[in-house]
């Protein structure tokens, strides 16, 4: 079999390296930028209320995110984040500096060698013109340059410099063996010529160039910060712990190596089956190194010690060019190093867009399409091949779900090892969902290669690739989509993410209005738990369009094939063997879906019955009506899909999976097209009437009170992960139970002409599927497109953190409430403070320079400036943090309240020439001025008891503070 079938897939594996050495580079500078600049935003974390010994995420995550406000005006004064050239100057240095040493490590090499022309050793031209027979056999359009190293005593030759331009250089003994062993001589030069003509140079010498201007221009800096740190805790007498950061850049270190010794040495057997079509003898690699006989310890050892090499072993070699298998088989290493790799990769691309600030769903996204696309492109390639050698040989095509489990475990790592949702900790609080990307990855594996399998059986066409790439641009968009999710929800809840049920109550009246009491909502079943994870689903950019390219993709192969005769994309001498597990009909997955999804329609009309039954009126038909409504609709859905899901997969076979994704997607399309028309037209019916009273066709899309967009979302993840539940229990049934003997097929009908009639018919019912599922992910898309593009809304944020998760007062030890209010106080509270004081003073001198009898314009001229300074009071909370101390967090509380409704007051009773109002309006200031006095003495009393300097400002005696603000 022709090893580059679908390519060797080691370019991307190259890309793949390239792209994480310049990513890391830009986020690793940026740590150093930042650690070595004099900023102190672990002052801005403590005056947020951030305990320092929390090594959690969630608690530290809430204190600053529900102050968002107040955190970024604290980093902007105390530690800014750096500017825009700092952040791309790195990178571009790397790129420059990694262009300039691939251009000097040619001319390196060559001095290092003390290399010499070919025609200083080959005096009397006997060379050349075998040379140029080699070059001509391997189809170069031009001789490479040749040199000679003398002083090299081996038998054996190098290339260098880049694709274009290559050097081949011989060593000294190949010459001197040329005559005595001419087998051996012609073998390694086409061995050679071999990686010039498979294009392996430039990347092999770019990947070594960006490797070791990363290892002097970034790893060098960081490390060097890093051991100052080390430094500074011994120096301060602390034992310095193993520090993550430490940890990631060793692990990145071996990362590279690894991946690059195994790149290079699949280059390296391409390369010898390369030589071997050319004419290339199978045994001129007989003596080209010690054998690989050793002892005991150095044949247990073999196997860790063969990943570090980058040139394969002898045995292996000589074993590859007998019999390919390797070369197609995923092995685990290179799919765990992938799976890290992509994690890393995200990661410090999004800490380098967004190195302090939230990040938009645009960003998150930006951040994970080229980590998507390597590892789409490292995998798949991988798996297909997999795939296509054993449909061409008759083995047993490989499920990939351990390599793809080894996948996913290389993402665990690297969220482990960047710190995605466990803060400071080496584990986050829920460390049982680390094994969820364990899960994702196996079961992308299983999708590749049911899909690859099923394409390869089905494809009529003269090369595989076109059909490759449908399938990984599919790949592409569901990672994408998954890291975006991953990134979002799936380490924060792995972090401790949760909500209390009050917040979750008042959240959902916000999206749904109505006038019923909130309390209603509080005991409301799984709406802690389970509305907060669906609506992450509801919420990630492309999750619609990836659950939809999941199923029509495998559907459009099932609409093409089976076909008959040969495959033609296969090699013309190879036979292609029976297969063992035949492809199923179309109608076989389609039908169920088709029904199943009849009965979803049918089950949503029995849902607009009964929900009408308990209809309110017309101001109530929010909240829990409208989130009951939601979820028996989301049911009603889920459970045909399942029931699809199941008749598929068992008439599915050995394409289990993807029988049961395009079954219970069917279904569901079909239920959310019904559910689009009864909400659309809701009112029309009395009997089915939800939320509308009279007829009139109304966009499901617009309806207010139904979520349509975050339902489809919501609805196509939930059929995604129902099919794959459906077709692990399938295939663990039919491996317990083996399938009893098949019935043999009907014959055919005579004349074939209605056989094919159906299988026209079925093909355009895959079409119209198809067309439809487009249009629904083209509805989401569009309004996804005005969700990437906005920035977020800090206001929004904070106001949904706080509610939501609420204010977070866990109670910490008396030393870290000292350093917190100290933070708060000494980092901008004192001015505050200060200004409320000031505010209180110029409030009582204009009091008492009021005289009696004097004019109304007189006194608007006194009182309207202090009452509309008063009002910019009411923006502290908003502004700066809340005072990490309850009581004194209580006092400066009311001080807003108090002086916003105040301010208020007094401008409206003085515009009206209300005395009276006016009066009360005073009052209420004098209040906010008693509550900023007691909250600077309660601040005072804290940091005078922890010996640090406080306000030195005490309230004059019996001065309180009246928390009851009346509205």
């Amino acid at each position: 079999m022709d090893e580059r079938v679908l390519g060797a897939g080691t370019s991307v594996r190259f890309a793949m390296l390239l792209f994480l050495l310049l990513a890391a580079s830009g986020s690793m500078m940026l740590t150093v930028i930042i650690g070595l600049s004099d900023g102190d935003r672990a002052g801005c974390e403590l005056a947020a209320g951030v305990d320092p010994d929390d090594s959690g995420f969630w608690g530290p995550a809430v204190s600053t995110t529900g102050q968002i406000h107040a955190f970024r005006y604290c980093e902007s004064l105390w530690a800014p984040a750096p500017s825009w050239w700092q952040i791309a100057a790195w990178p571009a240095l790397l790129a420059v500096s990694a262009a300039l040493l691939f251009r000097f490590l040619p001319l390196w090499k060559a001095r290092r060698c003390r290399v010499v022309p070919l025609e200083a050793a080959d005096p009397d031209g006997e060379l050349r013109p075998l040379l140029a027979e080699l070059a001509a056999t391997a189809g170069l359009s031009a001789m490479p340059r040749v040199v000679v190293d003398p002083a090299a005593g081996s038998t054996g030759a190098v290339v260098f410099g880049r694709t274009r331009r290559p050097v081949v250089c011989l060593d000294g003994g190949l010459l001197v063996t040329r005559h005595r062993d001419p087998v051996r001589f012609r073998t390694v030069l086409l061995h050679e010529l071999a990686h010039i003509a498979n294009r392996d140079i430039t990347l092999t010498y770019a990947t070594v160039a960006v490797w070791r201007v990363f290892l002097i221009l970034v790893l060098l800096p960081y490390l060097l910060l890093q051991g100052y740190w080390v430094h500074e805790a011994l120096e301060a007498g602390n034992v310095p712990s193993l520090d993550r950061k430490v940890l990631l850049a060793a692990f990145m270190v071996a990362l590279v190596h690894l991946a690059r010794s195994d790149t290079l040495r699949s280059r390296e057997v391409y390369a010898d089956l390369t030589a071997l079509r050319w004419g290339a003898d199978p045994h001129g690699w007989a003596g080209g190194g010690p054998p690989d006989d050793a002892g005991p310890l150095r044949r247990a050892l073999a196997p860790i010690l063969e990943q570090w090499r980058t040139h394969p072993r002898l045995g292996l070699r000589q074993g590859a060019l007998s019999d390919p298998a390797p070369l197609f088989r995923a092995a685990s290493l290179p799919f765990f190093l992938t799976g890290a790799a992509a994690v890393l990769a995200a990661v410090h691309l999004l800490f380098h867009f967004a190195p302090y600030y939230i990040a938009s769903s645009g960003v998150y996204l930006a951040a994970s399409l080229v980590p998507a696309a390597l590892v789409a492109g490292v995998a798949g390639i991988a798996l297909w091949r997999a795939v296509a050698y054993a449909v061409l040989t008759g083995a047993r095509v490989p499920s990939g779900i351990a390599a793809g489990a080894w996948m996913g475990a290389g993402m665990t790592a690297g969220t482990l090892l960047t710190g995605m949702g466990a803060g400071s900790a080496w584990l986050p609080e829920r460390p049982y969902v680390l094994l969820l990307p364990v899960a994702v990855g196996a079961a992308f594996a299983w999708w590749i290669t049911q899909c690859a399998h099923l394409w390869a059986r089905t494809w009529r066409g003269r090369t595989l690739r076109p059909a490759l790439l449908l399938g990984l641009g599919a790949v592409f968009l569901a990672l994408a989509s998954w890291f975006v999710w991953w990134q979002l929800g799936g380490a924060a809840y792995a972090g401790g993410y949760s909500m209390r049920a009050e917040g979750v109550a008042q959240w959902l009246v916000g999206r749904f209005p109505t006038t019923a009491p909130v309390r209603e909502l509080v005991g409301a079943p799984g709406l802690t738990t389970l509305l907060p994870v669906l609506d992450t689903f509801g919420g990630t950019p492309l999750v619609a369009l990836a659950a939809t390219v999941l199923w029509v993709v495998p559907l459009v192969a099932w609409a093409v094939g089976p076909g008959t005769g040969a495959l033609r994309w296969t090699p013309a001498p190879a036979p292609v063997p029976a297969p063992v597990d035949p492809v199923p009909a179309l109608r076989r997955v389609l039908l169920p879906g088709l029904l199943c999804g009849a009965l979803a329609c049918v089950a949503l009309v029995a849902v607009q019955v009964y929900m009408h039954g308990g209809q309110p009126g017309p101001d109530a038909r929010g909240g829990l009506y409208a989130v009951r409504y939601a979820g028996w609709t989301l049911l009603a859905l889920a459970v045909p899909s399942a029931l699809a899901a199941t008749a598929a997969g068992v008439a599915a076979g050995r394409f289990g999976l993807i029988g049961c994704l395009v079954a219970a997607q069917t279904a569901t399309l079909l239920g959310f097209a019904g559910t689009t028309a009864l909400v659309s037209l809701d009112g029309c019916v009395e009997a089915l009437s939800v939320f509308q009273d009279g007829c009139a066709w109304r966009p499901a899309w617009q309806v207010g009170l139904f979520p349509y967009v975050q339902l489809l979302n919501i609805a196509s993840v939930v059929a995604t992960l129902v099919a794959g539940a459906v077709a692990v229990g399938v295939a663990v049934v039919c491996r317990v139970r083996p399938p009893r003997s098949r019935v043999p097929r009907r014959p055919a009908r005579p004349g074939g002409v209605p056989a094919r009639a159906a299988v026209v018919r079925w093909r355009l019912v895959a079409g119209l599927l198809c067309t439809l599922a487009a249009g629904t992910s083209a509805i989401v898309g569009a309004v996804h497109l005005r969700v990437l593009s906005a920035v977020p809304d800090l206001t929004v944020t904070q106001r949904v953190t706080t509610q939501l998760a609420g204010v977070p007062d866990r109670p910490v030890p008396a030393g870290t409430r000292v350093r917190q209010v100290h933070a708060w106080y000494h980092l901008s509270g004192d001015g505050l403070v200060e200004l409320a004081t000031t505010y209180s003073i110029r409030l009582n001198a204009a009091l008492r320079g009021v005289r009696k009898g004097d004019s109304w314009d007189s006194l608007d001229r006194r009182l309207r400036p202090v009452c509309a300074d008063w009002g910019r009071a009411e923006v502290f909370e908003m502004i700066w943090f809340r005072v990490p101390d309850r009581s004194a967090q209580a006092d400066w509380h009311a001080l807003g309240a108090w002086a916003g409704q105040g301010s208020r007051r007094c401008l409206q009773g003085l515009d009206a020439r209300d005395v009276p109002a006016v009066m009360e309006a005073l009052r209420e200031l004098d209040a906010a001025g008693r509550c900023a006095a007691t909250a600077n003495a309660r601040i005072d009393t804290v940091l005078r008891a922890g010996g640090r300097a406080g306000t030195f400002r005490p309230p004059a005696k019996g001065i309180t503070c009246n928390r009851l603000v009346q509205p």
